[in-house]
């Protein structure tokens, strides 16, 4: 007795792995990931003029303090405000969320919240009195009553920093998406065909050397820039992976050179 050969799924059932990785829809992945790390690129200039004024910015007049959040922010100045802290909130392994609290008709509401790195929360504790510093809004530290400052992500060029490596690891998708259809088209019937043979570890093609020139100086750099260590740390972390990925690149270029290989 013959065995029953499993059917494949049909195109319109959409809950199979198979549907969403059709050549088609890779190709559809990778654009939407390269518009997002332009989207994300596009902001820096803004974003680093920002983060120069803010360090250069002085304390806004003592009359312009708000006292309810929903009053539009000063702006061009750090705004100081009493604060209560009360967190952490959403506690990750890179850092935490803390809200800032004031006190409104002798009960405490909610002001704003930001995202300390790790090494800073670890110098908060809930429930302590602290004053905020926030530019435009936009809290940027925090300082104790025994005068330690705990900067949040948003201050100076941490900002911007931040939004570069992770445009550069969005748009990494585009062209590793862009490879993986390729190689999925490749065995399909078409770029709709869900009979393609999964793609795994591809090989280091030009499409896949652009993305890990993105993709690995982006990753490092994330890591000592979530956990709160200093932008020369970041720096230095982002252009040893940069070395990394330019290695594994001409390394990469070399073997494929290789008569044995590209035969």
């Amino acid at each position: 007795m013959s065995r029953r050969r499993k059917t494949p799924p049909r195109g319109w059932q959409f809950w199979r792995r198979a549907f969403w990785t059709r050549p088609a829809l890779l190709v559809l992945y990778g654009l939407l990931a390269g518009v997002l790390g332009l989207l994300a690129l596009v902001d820096l200039p803004d974003g680093i003029r920002d983060a120069v004024a803010m360090r250069r910015a002085v304390e806004c007049p003592a009359g312009t303090m708000r006292v309810e959040p929903e009053v539009d922010p000063p702006k061009g100045c750090l705004e100081r405000i009493p604060v209560t802290l009360s967190g952490p909130w959403h506690s990750r392994g890179p850092g935490s969320d803390w809200h800032l609290m004031v006190e409104r008709d002798a009960e405490y509401v909610f002001f704003a919240e930001t995202d300390v790195p790790t090494s800073g929360s670890r110098r908060l504790t809930d429930n302590a009195e602290a004053e905020a510093l926030l530019w435009e809004g936009t809290p940027v530290a925090i300082e104790l009553p025994a005068g330690d400052r705990v900067e949040t992500e948003a201050w100076g060029h941490r900002g911007w920093v931040q939004t570069l490596f992770l445009g550069m690891f969005a748009a990494s998708g585009l062209p590793m998406l862009f490879e993986a259809a390729r190689l999925k088209r490749g065995t399909a019937d078409g770029w709709w065909s869900v009979r393609g043979e999964k793609v795994g570890l591809m090989v280091l093609s030009p499409l896949m050397a652009i993305a890990c020139l993105l993709a690995i100086p982006s990753m490092l750099g994330l890591v000592p820039l979530m956990l709160g260590l200093r932008l020369h740390w970041v720096a230095v972390v982002a252009v040893l992976g940069l070395g990394l990925a330019v290695f594994a690149v001409i390394k990469g270029g070399a073997v494929r050179a290789r008569p044995d290989v590209a035969g």
